[in-house]
C-alpha cells in the first residue's frame, strides 16, 4: 500500500508555489500519493474564494494531488486554531494518512513540536494571567512566561497548531515541516482582480481552468452586511464567531459611514483589531456562524463527516479504502443522502446555505447549485 500524506490548502488560486510545496511534501514525507484538505467556497481570510472549489479541486487533482476532500465551512474560515484542528480531525479520521505536509518559514519540525507542548501545557499561571492583563495572546503570553520565543510568522504559527491539533488527538499520524515556497496567491489575486493576465505565475493548467472565470469578491455581499447591522441587536451581532470585546458596537456605529465592505473595513481597524480578524468577523455575520454551534462542533469532535470533492482515475482505490476505514460518515453524493448525526446535517445545511450565498459574491449572475455538482474525476 502507498504511504499517504495529508496536506491542507485553499489553493486561492493554485500557483507555482503550490506545486512545489505538492512536490515537497511527498518527497519529505517519503510518501507516494497526496490528500488534500481543501477549503470550500469560503476561506480564512475572510472571504470569498477568489473561484469555487470545484474549480480549485480540479487544479489540485492536475498538479498531481490524488484524492481532495473538504474543510467544512466553520473551519475553513475561523482563526488559526479551529482550522487547523478541523484539519487534522479530517486527516486522522480518513484512517488513511501516514503524515501531514506544511510549508514553513523554519522548516524545523523539533522546535515547532517543543513550541505546541509548552502550549498544550495550559498554564494558568500568575505569570500568564499578568502578561494577558498586558493585552498579550494566550500564545504569547505563555511563551513569555516560559522565556519562550513563540514563532511569529503566519506559517510556523500555523504548524505549531497543526501538531497541538495531532498531539491532542494521539494520532499517529508524522508532522513534515517542508521549507515555505515561493510565491504568494494574494498576490495573484490581487493581479487577477487588477484586469491583469496572471502570467507566469500559475502552472498551464491552472491558468486554463481560470480562463473565462468570474470572480467572487467580499465587497459583493456588502448589502447582506448592511442588512444585518441594521436589523440585529447587539447582543445578536455578539452572538458571531470572532465577535467580541465590544467590536458589535463598533460594527454598527462605523457601517452608518460607508456603504461597502472595503470602506468598512479601515474605519474598525485598531490596534485591537486586525484586518484579518475583521474581515472573518464580518463574515461570520453574513453567513450566521455562531460561537454556539461552534462549540458544538467542537464538542462533538469536530467535522462531523469526509466529504469527496475530487479524485483522479488512478486513485480510485483510495476511495474504497476511506470507505472501508474511515471514523466518520463518507459523503460522495448529496443526493437521497442520508445522515444520522444531527451535527453532521446541520453542518452539512450551513456548507450548502454558505454556498447559496457564494453565488451572490460575483457581480454577474451566477448559477450555483450544491447538489448538481458532480465529484470531479480526471
Amino acid at each position: 500500500m502507498d504511504k499517504l500524506v495529508g496536506i491542507t490548502a485553499e489553493y486561492n488560486p493554485f500557483h507555482k508555489g503550490h506545486k512545489q510545496h505538492l512536490a515537497l511534501s511527498l518527497e519529505a514525507a517519503a510518501c507516494q500519493r497526496a490528500v488534500v484538505v481543501l477549503s470550500g467556497n469560503f476561506v480564512q481570510r475572510g472571504e470569498p474564494a477568489l473561484v469555487d472549489k470545484w474549480k480549485r479541486t480540479r487544479m489540485a487533482l492536475r498538479a498531481g494531488a490524488s484524492l481532495v476532500i473538504e474543510l467544512p465551512l466553520y473551519y475553513a474560515t475561523a482563526a488559526a486554531g479551529y482550522f487547523a484542528k478541523g484539519a487534522v480531525s479530517l486527516l486522522h479520521n480518513t484512517g488513511i494518512i501516514d503524515s501531514i505536509s506544511f510549508g514553513s518559514e523554519t522548516a524545523d519540525v523539533e522546535a515547532l513540536q517543543n513550541y505546541a507542548e509548552i502550549l498544550l501545557k495550559k498554564d494558568d499561571s500568575a505569570s500568564v494571567r499578568k502578561y494577558l492583563k498586558q493585552g498579550l495572546s494566550y500564545p504569547a503570553a505563555v511563551a513569555r512566561s516560559a522565556n519562550a520565543d513563540m514563532p511569529s510568522t503566519p506559517n510556523d504559527i500555523l504548524g505549531v497548531e497543526y501538531i497541538k491539533a495531532l498531539k491532542e488527538l494521539s494520532s499517529g499520524i508524522k508532522p513534515v515541516a517542508v521549507p515555505r515556497s515561493p510565491g504568494s496567491a494574494l498576490e495573484v489575486r490581487n493581479i487577477i482582480k487588477s484586469g491583469e493576465a496572471p502570467g507566469g505565475c500559475l502552472p498551464a493548467y491552472a491558468h486554463d481552468i481560470l480562463e473565462g472565470s468570474v470572480f467572487a469578491d467580499l465587497d459583493n455581499l456588502s448589502l447582506i452586511l448592511r442588512y444585518k447591522l441594521g436589523t440585529e441587536a447587539p447582543d445578536i451581532l455578539n452572538s458571531y464567531l470572532d465577535v467580541s470585546e465590544g467590536l458589535e458596537n463598533r460594527l454598527i456605529r462605523c457601517a452608518k459611514e460607508c456603504t461597502r465592505i472595503s470602506e468598512l473595513l479601515p474605519l474598525l481597524k485598531t490596534k485591537r483589531y486586525t484586518y484579518l480578524r475583521l474581515q472573518r468577523a464580518i463574515l461570520h455575520i453574513i453567513l450566521n456562524i455562531t460561537k454556539e454551534n461552534m462549540k458544538l462542533y467542537e464538542d462533538s469532535g469536530g467535522p462531523c463527516y469526509i466529504r469527496v470533492l475530487g479524485f483522479r482515475k488512478d486513485s480510485a482505490d483510495l476511495l474504497k479504502l476511506l470507505q472501508e476505514r474511515s471514523a466518520l460518515p463518507v459523503i460522495l453524493n448529496l443526493k437521497n443522502l442520508k445522515l444520522d448525526n444531527s451535527n453532521a446535517l446541520m453542518m452539512l445545511h450551513e456548507e450548502i446555505r454558505s454556498s447559496n450565498i457564494y453565488a451572490l459574491a460575483f457581480k454577474e449572475r451566477v448559477s450555483y447549485n450544491e447538489y448538481s455538482m458532480p465529484i470531479i474525476i480526471i
